[in-house]
């Protein structure tokens, strides 16, 4: 199986450590639109900051999943509390 160290400082090291803030700031949703549209916000600096290099779709898909996951989380939950 082939694997691959990223090289500290590639763009690929860099859009995993913003990422992984990105995700850790976003994980849990806040039943507040501010939030949501600051996590929507911060989606989008993230795409636009890696928009010209290699790695721009993978980026836009990783972030647009991640918008879905917590909205898809913030529902779920507020169908349990209703319950």
């Amino acid at each position: 199986m082939a694997t691959k160290k990223f090289e500290k400082g590639s763009e690929e090291w860099q859009f995993f450590n913003d990422y992984y803030k990105f995700r850790q700031q976003f994980y849990e949703a806040d039943n507040n639109e501010e939030w949501f549209q600051a996590m929507v916000n911060a989606g989008d600096e993230l795409i636009s900051k890696y928009a010209n290099t290699n790695i721009a779709k993978y980026v836009q898909s990783l972030v647009l999943s991640h918008l879905e996951d917590v909205e898809l989380r913030w529902m779920n939950k507020k169908v349990e509390d209703v319950q």
